[in-house]
């Protein structure tokens, strides 16, 4: 006689809409396993869904069976919806339990394995169910978002409301006035700005405010407490909030001016600089002896306060910040950009964007001619709103995709027709700074000046005995100024040839960067 396992299984739903039993499948299985010579070795039953094989009782009989390979050689369900209802799953479990010598075999839907077009039989078995549950929950799905949009809430009742029923048996939700008062105070005190999410929660939790860090936030961004519903996004569908059937707590104005007062506080304040004109360069300088980030600071001395940048404690790197900052102006004095390159570049430019200014208008009667069609196209949705052709909502997710295109032309519009609207006046300027880096450094703030070392200098420098050193400096602006002394020869790789070029900088093109 042959060894075999009987398997049934059932959830609570479908006992419920189906009238399965445990009990039924079981005897139907040992009457089958009786009527064709099969011993029941063991039988196993779940209570649990079938969309996966991580169920108590299935681990428990593929572990048997593991462990006595070749000794069961049947495992019978009832139907194939019985064993799984996910058809990926199924066919892998079923080349699984095959391995430890192992058919798997459904009594009311037989089918002979060694026919091939049986294989296609078996897979409409597995995916029928798998089919079943996409729209069962596809059903509820919609059922849900329907409700929704009706102004339903459909989760279980936030705080300050309770779950309840209407007079034809429909979810709604209603007030439960002492937690109500509590939702009331919490946004009408909030909104005044003067308390924080955390203190205001303290500050009502001894009288009832039972919510976490965390539920009380989501508690103030809830629109259910205005009369409101939020209907998340799906799908091509956006989101939208519609008024919903409960009462509400608070008034609209009340719930917004909480939204304000929480987006304002959420925005970061800024760090207060560390950087301070008399060390403009901290930041921006390395040890030339451990390669560490210099700091700096001020020391006290003959009736004044003297500046110095240093290495960290343990090494002696240190300079007067005045003596620094003298080189470096006149560093970058030598950097010149002469007067007829930069009338070249400018005559240059001009040409192109002389060149391109018809393309421009073309692109912009293009765009204006889109522009008259996408409103044409709002027009005409209206006009079958009004004519009940077109229902709200389409008529709504439609205007909203037509602004949005609307929005993006109506840019790039201004965008092409101011892009070139200051050219002249940002090109003179832009061939101005070239032409006098040092005048501007000198006279711009501390924020400008330290975006302006950024710029020339992606990498940080080294002073040495009167000397800038760095690896890289901004090639842009070597290749704009490679005629004036200081980026002069920078591509070079002898210091020979660049040797009486320039005595305020060393770059590693001319020179490899020491550590003395």
């Amino acid at each position: 006689m042959r060894n075999a396992i009987i398997y049934t299984r059932v959830s609570t739903d479908e006992q419920e809409e189906k009238g399965y039993s445990l009990r039924d499948q079981k005897a139907r299985l040992e009457k089958y396993c009786s009527e064709k010579g099969f011993e029941v070795i063991k039988h196993y039953e779940d209570g649990h869904s079938a969309k996966t094989f991580e169920r108590p009782e299935f681990i428990k009989l593929l572990s048997f069976v593991k462990s006595n390979k070749g000794f069961i050689q049947k495992l019978f369900v009832v139907k194939w919806d019985r064993f799984s209802r996910d058809m990926a799953g199924a066919l892998a479990m079923i080349n699984t339990l095959k391995k430890y010598g192992v058919e798997v075999e459904a009594i009311e839907q037989p089918l002979d394995d060694d026919i091939p077009e049986n294989l296609l039989m078996k897979a409409i078995y597995l995916a029928t169910p798998q089919v079943e549950n996409a729209r069962r929950s596809l059903n509820t799905k919609n059922g849900m978002r329907k409700a929704l949009k009706e102004g339903r809430w459909m989760a279980t009742a936030p705080f300050g409301y309770k779950n309840n029923r209407d007079n034809k048996n429909r979810p709604v939700i209603t007030l439960k006035d002492d937690k109500a008062a509590l939702v009331k105070e919490a946004f009408e005190l909030y909104a005044t700005g003067v308390y924080e999410k955390e203190e205001l929660r303290k500050k009502l939790k001894p009288r009832g405010m039972s919510l976490s860090k965390n539920s009380f936030s989501e508690m103030l961004r809830n629109p259910v407490y205005c009369g409101k519903i939020r209907v998340p996004e799906y799908k091509d569908e956006p989101e939208e909030i519609v008024d919903g059937l409960h009462k509400a707590i608070i008034s609209e104005e009340i719930f917004y001016k909480v939204q304000e007062v929480a987006t304002k506080r959420k925005q970061k304040k800024a760090k207060p600089s560390k950087q301070i004109e008399e060390l403009h360069l901290r930041g921006n300088l390395v040890c030339s002896k451990c390669g560490k980030n210099l700091t700096g600071s001020a020391s006290k001395g003959n009736g004044g306060r003297y500046f110095y940048y240093h290495c960290q404690p343990g090494c002696n790197e240190r300079y007067r910040a005045e003596t620094a900052h003298s080189h470096f102006s006149q560093w970058l004095a030598q950097i010149s950009f002469r007067s007829e390159v930069a009338s070249l570049y400018l005559a240059i430019m001009e040409d192109v964007f002389k060149t391109r200014e018809g393309d421009r208008n073309k692109e912009i009667t293009k765009l204006q001619g889109e522009q008259a069609e996408k409103r044409e196209m709002i027009t005409k949705a209206g006009i079958k709103l009004v004519n009940d052709d077109l229902d709200k909502h389409t008529f709504r997710r439609i205007k909203e995709q037509l602004d949005n295109e609307l929005n993006g032309i109506s840019a790039r519009i201004n965008d092409l027709q101011h892009i070139e609207s200051g050219f002249s006046k940002y090109s003179r300027y832009g061939m101005s700074l070239l032409s006098n880096l040092s005048h501007y450094y000198e006279t711009a703030n501390l924020e400008v000046k330290q975006k302006m070392l950024g710029l020339i200098f992606p990498e940080k420098l080294e002073f040495v005995e009167g000397e800038y050193r760095t690896k890289e400096a901004n090639e842009i602006l070597m290749l704009l100024c490679n005629s004036g002394k200081g980026y002069r020869g920078w591509r070079k790789e002898k210091a020979s040839n660049n040797g009486s070029q320039s005595c305020m900088v060393a770059p590693t093109g001319i020179e490899p960067v020491s550590k003395v």
